[in-house]
């Protein structure tokens, strides 16, 4: 081996063991990185979802027909008030909101003219009745000159004819008379029930043309109002007549009133495909008027002491069919189930679970058949973030100082 060689021999033998060393520390360094994702991946093996549970419990539960309408004076109960003559109106007694009797003077119509046709056609029946008078004794002269043979008959027959002329224009005069007398009433614009004045249309000095077309005032009754309200042929079917509802309207928060439904249509309109359904609400206190928008909520099927959840707990699997996920201490289970009455509170279960079961209320989505949960207290929504637990370590305090610090 020449000088070459042998120098080259000691500079092999010398970089080996540098080289070990360098192979030894990456299959170190390697060896920790694995470890290191190993315990990620066990981490998120042994993750658990966190959840929150509720009872399934006995109680009632009905389902419901919302009815919604608007409110009205019951039947022949709001009337708007015309006059029957036609003429300027001279005065009027009353305005929204005052209460009325029947028979009360509501407005008064200028009756000046009326009065003097009422005055002519009095004047016209006392001239047919002395006519009538002298036709009457005319008709006798003449019979009793007849029997003496004195009057011809002739003479006799006018007389008769002009009595009976008479008598009919007597009666005409009288019809007269009667209808002046009525048109001289009709100026006299009276309430035809008792209830509140609801609109007046016209004012003091206006024109009126004696027509339905042109009313004066409206009148209503609402000791009792009804609403209205349109439902599916399939909600005809399930409401009866007589039942008792709970009435409410967005005007009046938190109050509710009694009522009934008196009837519903027998028919369907083949337009809309839908029917009518009348409910009757007592209104002594006057708090319901009319033209306000009411709901009316009405059972249509109730079931006792059925096993209920809240709705939250009703998950779907990927064919859409319901079920839940009961818990056993940190084990859920998804538990097929079938669903009866629901409601915006509760959904009724008719079979899968039983009364006491515990269930995810929320947290449930995306978990699998079988699944690790970890329970947790439900919060409000309107709750802040937690803040940091009270054993955690402010790592600033362990982190190593700079040379430059020490």
């Amino acid at each position: 081996m020449n000088g070459a060689q042998m120098k080259s021999g000691k500079f092999l033998t010398r970089i080996a063991p540098s080289t070990a060393l360098a192979a030894a520390l990456s299959l170190s360094g390697c060896s920790h990185h694995a470890a290191a994702g190993g315990d990620d991946s066990a981490d998120s093996a042994n993750a658990k979802a966190e959840v929150t549970l509720t009872r399934v419990v006995r109680t009632d539960i009905s389902q419901t027909i919302t009815l919604t309408g608007n409110a009205a004076a019951l039947p022949n109960q709001d009337v708007r008030v015309s006059s029957l003559v036609a003429g300027r109106i001279a005065d009027l007694k009353v305005a929204e909101g005052d209460r009325v009797s029947a028979g009360q003077l509501l407005a008064k119509i200028d009756d000046r003219t009326y009065r003097d046709q009422l005055n002519q056609a009095e004047a016209a029946e006392a001239q047919a009745k002395a006519t009538l008078e002298n036709a009457h004794l005319s008709d006798a002269r003449n019979q009793d000159l007849f029997k003496r043979g004195i009057a011809a008959r002739k003479d006799l027959e006018d007389a008769e004819t002009q009595l009976h002329v008479s008598e009919a224009a007597e009666s005409q005069t009288k019809a007269a008379l009667e209808i002046a007398r009525r048109q001289v009433e009709r100026t006299e614009i009276l309430s035809p029930l008792n209830g509140i004045v609801a609109k007046r249309f016209v004012s003091v000095g206006e024109q009126v043309d004696g027509t339905a077309a042109q009313p004066i005032v409206e009148v209503a009754s609402l000791g009792e109002i009804e609403f209205l309200a349109n439902a599916p042929p399939a909600a005809l079917a399930k409401i009866r007549a007589g039942e008792s509802v709970r009435v409410t309207s967005e005007a009046l928060p938190g109050k509710s009133f009694p009522g009934r439904v008196v009837a519903v249509s027998p028919s369907v309109d083949p337009a809309t495909g839908v029917g009518l359904v009348r409910v009757r609400v007592p209104n002594s206190a006057g708090q319901l008027r009319l033209g306000l928008f009411l709901t009316a909520e009405i059972p249509v099927e109730t079931h006792a002491h059925a096993l209920c959840v809240p709705p939250d707990s009703i998950y779907r699997d990927d064919a859409g069919e319901p079920r839940v996920y009961e818990v056993n201490q940190d084990t859920a289970k998804a538990v097929p189930v079938e669903l009866g009455i629901q409601t915006k509170d509760l959904v009724e279960l008719k079979s899968g679970v039983k009364e006491g079961d515990s269930v995810i209320l929320k947290g449930g989505y995306g978990l699998a058949d079988t699944a690790k949960v970890q329970t947790v207290a439900s919060k409000p929504e309107s709750d802040s973030a937690p803040g940091p637990e009270p054993n955690s370590k402010d790592d600033s305090k362990d982190a190593p100082k700079d040379k430059d610090d020490k």
